[in-house]
């Protein structure tokens, strides 16, 4: 069985490189010299600043001198900037339209304006002349109008998905109640690799999830589990690669067979140079879970209420990206799990439908809400009075309700 997983998981890795990408670069600049244009496009944010520099203009434009306006339109993963130089000067003027959001770059030269933008897509520069425009505005509005924004605003950003974790932690059971039950105080570990693929906007990707979870159920108190979950997650957006991982604890406890109450605390990380995004965020939620069984048929409600702030303020590796984002988030779901009349691999076998519906609030996130639901088949393996999924591979797809967004994914879980 061990083998199989890894087996799984390295295929799931593999079809990262198998899928088409390409759907467009995550950034595109429409660059205007003396009634001349040329586009441009990266999958690298610190690419865009090279577009500015005195070498890259000349090679652009051969009639190009460092007195020339140069106007471009850039689409930095979805949000729209503005970046130019006036003629006769060595400013870089970067800007929102639509907006206040206004930054210079006042270097002596052109080379030294565009070295002083670098510095500030790092966090390490302050505008002289317009000191209210930091960073933290831009970060704020790509989480706010890019689809495919790591941190947060969709169902695959580290926020999305360390309040999803929390929510599986807090639906999935043994849920036993009774002292003395035998195998009531049997731990239980979870591994499972998730792969999928989503449509944002007018960008592709391609996910894998590796979900690490221990359930220490105490012996002394037999209505209480500890747990402890390590979620890995990597993302592909056009062929950048983003790297997200949170670990959180809480308990799980049951006041009766039909009932549990998870809290749960956690911190995650994500990190991408090439996209962008660097943030820790914290999270606290907590997961109420009533379930009904009538024979062969189970059914579930859960409701988690959470909120989680990202930790600004630290620096890594020269960079200092502060988002300044705290949301709150409540997610419903429906779970039904109906045993069917034969058993794989000794278990009886089982077939599965969810459905949940998230909805945020606080700061403004490209998606406010979403969906996500499934089929999936099962073996059910029977501890005490209670059960849970040995094996799980279930189908998902997650859809956002206000802006475009299509997530498909495979998932296949093991319970030991």
């Amino acid at each position: 069985m061990h083998k199989r997983i890894v087996l799984w998981l390295i295929l799931a890795l593999s079809g990262l490189y198998a899928l088409p990408t390409s759907a467009r670069d995550l950034f595109i600049a429409d660059i205007e010299v003396g009634g001349e244009g040329v586009f441009q496009g990266t999958n690298k944010l610190f690419k865009v600043v090279d577009f500015f520099d005195n070498k890259s203009l000349e090679g652009f434009f051969p009639d190009y001198t460092p007195d020339s306006a140069v106007f471009a339109r850039v689409d930095l993963r979805g949000l729209g900037v503005v970046i130019e130089y006036p003629a006769n000067s060595s400013t870089l003027i970067f800007r929102v339209p639509g907006s206040k959001f206004v930054v210079t770059f006042d270097g002596s030269t052109r080379d030294e304006s565009q070295e002083l933008f670098e510095d500030w897509l790092k966090g390490n520069y302050e505008s002289l002349t317009a000191p209210d425009a930091k960073l933290t505005t831009l970060l704020q509005l790509l989480v706010k109008y890019s689809p495919v924004d790591p941190v947060a605003g969709n169902p695959n950003s580290l926020q999305s998905r360390m309040f999803m974790s929390d929510f599986d932690a807090g639906i999935t059971g043994p849920f036993i109640t009774a002292p003395g039950v035998a195998g009531a105080i049997k731990n239980q570990f979870t591994f499972g690799a998730e792969y999928g693929f989503f449509d944002a906007g007018a960008f592709d990707g391609q996910v894998v999830n590796v979900p690490i979870n221990y359930k220490w159920n105490l012996k002394s108190v037999p209505k209480l589990s500890v747990i402890f979950d390590l979620p890995v997650t990597l993302t592909r957006t056009e062929g950048s690669w983003s790297y997200m991982a949170s670990f959180g604890t809480g308990v799980q406890y049951r006041p009766t067979r039909w009932w549990s109450l998870t809290p749960m605390a956690r911190a995650g990380g994500v990190g991408s140079i090439d996209v962008g995004a660097l943030a820790v965020l914290v999270s606290g939620s907590l997961t109420n879970y009533f379930h009904y069984k009538k024979g062969s048929t189970h059914l579930g409600f859960g409701t988690l209420g959470g909120i989680s702030t990202t930790i600004d303020g630290i620096k890594i590796k020269g960079y200092d990206l502060s988002y300044e984002l705290t949301n709150y988030v409540l997610r419903n779901g429906l779970d039904l799990t109906q045993k069917l009349d034969f058993n794989v691999l000794g278990n009886p076998a089982a077939f599965r439908f969810f459905f949940n519906f998230t909805r945020f609030w606080g700061n403004v996130l490209y998606l406010d809400s979403f969906y996500d639901m499934g089929l999936g088949f099962a073996t059910v393996k029977a501890i005490a009075n209670s059960y849970v999924n040995a094996i799980d591979l279930s189908f998902t797809y997650a859809a956002g309700v206000t802006n475009d967004y299509d997530y498909y994914g495979l998932k296949l879980t093991c319970r030991f």
